[in-house]
Order: structure tokens, then C-alpha cells, then sequence
């Protein structure tokens, strides 16, 4: 346990961000307690996502985010290493028709950025639907796993960590500090501080899990770039979850708090529940089968739900920026949409909060173009709504 000599530090979040955060100013030196609202860690959008360690591939129209991503990957490998599933198959594919980016454009894109990828497909991609269809090094994410290693290291570290407290930034003046890493619910707390309380987009999100035919069985593949679909292995089961761009949205809110429909509002971050009454999974499989074969053979095993959270007005660029700020003398934001940026987030507060944190190294972008991929990371408002207050961090 490190020596402590710093401040006293208030981490509110108990999803990926917060708790990188927590464990990076405890190893800082600082005190530190971590406070989350649900009845464990990672249980909002560390949970509720693809379950995919993006590494930059899905941004043709943000370069930016996709190199920013390419570095969080890293630096999120060498901290959670026993997380990542590397043994998937992982694709992007371009849709022949509606895609926001040719597959010119997209090839382009990942030369420039620097990602690696070969021309392939898997056997049930409808090849007359896509213009393209690539083999990528991206990995998948056993949430289960990193909930594990997430306890065992904020032990080791000597947090506190407060289950089941909803708190206000009033509730924490016995801090020196205080670290805001609840993604939707961000402006909870952010707004009581004179000048706070931006606007952003938020989007109550379903992701069905569902059974499919064994030629899915260890694969990933996203459809790009436009209204299109993903699907992506469940690490350690048979199972799969089904993104979608437009009919995993039930409500979008632009605003300060989200307004999330009361059909949904007691699914929210709360597991996988059986095949709800308002599930979108048949609009699911109706847009599936245009890409994939035999996807009508999808069984629904259930659906899980959360509140995505992102900058609005994004849409050209679809850029997915991770900001760390600094809202007044003693608090400091962290706002991402993409888990594998938590480590760098994490050491950009350190700095922020103690004014000598260890800096961010960088590296160059690995080498572009067709190759074979590197070995396996190494390591172990409106009526029939309501406001909520939610914490955790992004998918």
C-alpha cells in the first residue's frame, strides 16, 4: 500500500473511469474514496456495451478519436491484461449501400492511422451487402473478469470504496478533492458548481443478447458506417450481443440530465432481463438478415439497458473525444465514451489533482496496411418520462 501524502481524494463513479482513476491517485499517494450509487462496480456502461476493446477501426470520420484510441488500447492492455479475449475473430465490413465512408475512404483511413488489417470475411457475411470486408487486430472484453481485478487492485491500494451512496458535492467537503467520473450522470453533481453543466447527448441504449448459429461462435463483426449493426461474442459463454445504430436507441435527450421513457427507466444498469415487452429485438433481426446469413435463427435470451452519454452535435464527425477537466479549485471531470481511454484519463487527472502526476508516455501508431497480426497481449421532460440520476462510466 503507498504511503500517504497527499490529499484527500472523492472518486464518484464506480464504473471504469472512476475506478482507474481512484487507483492511479492512490498509487499517487493520495486518499482516497471511491463512491458509487448501484450495489457494485461496473455495473452501468462498463457493463452495457459491446463488450469490445475499440481500437480505433470505427472512426473513418474522426482520425483523431482513432488515434487517441489506438494509445488508450495500449495503456489499457498493460493495466487489465487478464480482461482482454484475444482469441476472437475480429471484422469491419463497409455496407455496399448507405455507408457514410467508401471502402476507398475507409482503407485510406486505417493506412493513415496506422491500423493493421487484411482483406477477409467471415463465412456467414452476405458478401452482395458490403463493399468490403476486413480482418482487424481489436480484442474483446471479459467485464466480469475486470470487475475482479478492479476489487482485488483497489484493495491492494488501500481505497474505500462506498457501495450504494448517492452523494452530492455538498456531501463531500471533508475532501481536498474531488474526481467526477459518472459519465451520465455527470451533471448530477457538476451543475451545483457555478458555470457548470454542459450539454450533452444521451441515448437509452438496449443491448439484446441473444444465441446464434455455430458459424457466429467466436466472432466479431461490425457493419460501418452508417445505420448499421455489430455483433460481438459474450466472453465465456455461447451467447452474443447485437448492436445497432438506430434501433438500440429507445429515447435521445439533448440536454443537461437525460430523460429516460418510465417503460424502461427500472431496466436501466440493472443485468440481463428477460426478453422485455418493449424490446426492439425483432427491428434487431429484420436488419441483420440484409448483412448476415441465417441470422433469423437469433434466439433472444434477454436484454440489458443503459444510458449512453455523448457530445452532441457530433454527428459529421462522429468523434468521441475523452476530455479530463478542471471545473473549479478542488474538482476535476472525466468524460469519455470509450473504455480503452480510462488509464490515460486516469493519469491526466492524477496531474490535474495533484499538480505532479506521472505523465502520459507516447508511442507512434503500429505500422498500416495488410499484414498478420502481433501475438495476444501478454499478461494474466415529456409526460411518460423521468430524469435520472445515474452514475458509472461509458462503453
Amino acid at each position: 500500500m503507498a504511503v500517504r501524502t497527499g490529499p484527500r481524494v472523492a472518486v464518484v463513479g464506480g464504473g471504469v473511469f472512476g475506478v482507474t482513476a481512484a487507483l492511479h491517485l492512490a498509487r499517487a499517494g493520495c486518499a482516497v474514496t471511491l463512491y458509487e450509487q448501484g450495489a457494485d462496480l461496473l455495473l452501468g456502461a462498463s457493463n452495457v456495451n459491446q463488450r469490445r476493446l475499440h481500437r480505433g477501426y470505427h472512426y473513418p470520420r474522426s482520425p483523431e478519436t482513432a488515434r487517441e484510441v489506438v494509445e488508450g488500447v495500449r495503456t489499457f492492455v498493460e493495466e487489465y491484461s487478464e480482461a482482454v479475449v484475444a482469441d476472437q475473430r475480429h471484422y469491419m465490413a463497409i455496407a455496399r449501400t448507405g455507408s457514410l465512408t467508401t471502402a476507398e475512404q475507409y482503407l485510406r483511413f486505417c493506412d493513415e492511422v496506422g491500423l493493421e488489417y487484411r482483406e477477409e470475411q467471415p463465412s456467414f457475411l452476405r458478401r452482395r451487402s458490403v463493399e468490403v470486408s476486413l480482418r482487424v487486430r481489436e480484442y474483446g472484453l471479459d467485464v466480469d473478469t475486470l470487475r475482479r481485478i478492479c476489487w482485488r487492485r483497489l484493495r491492494r491500494a488501500g481505497v474505500n470504496v462506498r457501495l450504494r451512496h448517492r452523494v452530492a458535492l455538498a456531501d463531500l467537503r471533508d475532501h481536498d478533492r474531488v474526481t467526477l467520473a459518472a459519465y451520465a450522470g455527470l451533471n448530477h453533481l457538476a451543475r451545483s458548481i457555478p458555470g457548470q453543466g454542459d450539454e450533452y447527448q444521451f441515448e437509452v441504449c438496449e443491448k439484446p443478447v441473444v444465441r446464434l448459429p455455430a458459424p457466429y461462435r467466436g466472432t466479431s463483426v461490425v457493419v460501418l458506417d452508417g445505420p448499421f449493426l455489430s455483433v460481438d461474442p459474450l466472453a465465456n459463454t455461447d451467447l452474443f450481443l447485437v448492436g445497432n445504430v438506430t434501433h438500440a436507441i429507445h429515447a435521445t435527450t439533448v440536454g443537461v440530465l437525460p430523460l429516460v421513457p418510465r417503460a424502461v427507466a427500472g431496466l436501466l444498469d440493472n443485468g440481463v432481463h428477460p426478453p422485455p415487452a418493449h424490446s426492439r429485438f425483432r427491428a434487431f433481426v429484420a436488419a441483420g438478415r440484409e448483412f448476415f446469413v441465417g441470422f433469423e435463427q437469433a434466439r433472444h435470451d434477454g436484454s440489458m439497458f443503459t444510458v449512453r452519454s455523448v457530445l452532441p452535435y457530433l454527428d459529421r464527425t462522429d468523434a468521441r473525444p475523452t476530455l479530463v477537466r478542471q471545473l473549479d479549485e478542488r474538482t476535476v471531470s472525466i468524460f469519455s465514451g470509450k473504455i480503452a481511454t480510462c488509464v490515460d484519463a486516469a493519469r491526466q487527472a492524477v496531474r490535474l489533482v495533484t499538480g505532479d502526476g506521472p505523465a502520459a508516455p507516447g508511442r507512434p501508431p503500429s505500422s498500416p496496411g495488410p499484414v498478420g497480426f502481433p501475438a495476444a497481449p501478454a499478461g494474466p421532460g415529456a409526460a411518460g418520462r423521468v430524469a435520472l440520476a445515474t452514475g458509472g462510466t461509458a462503453p
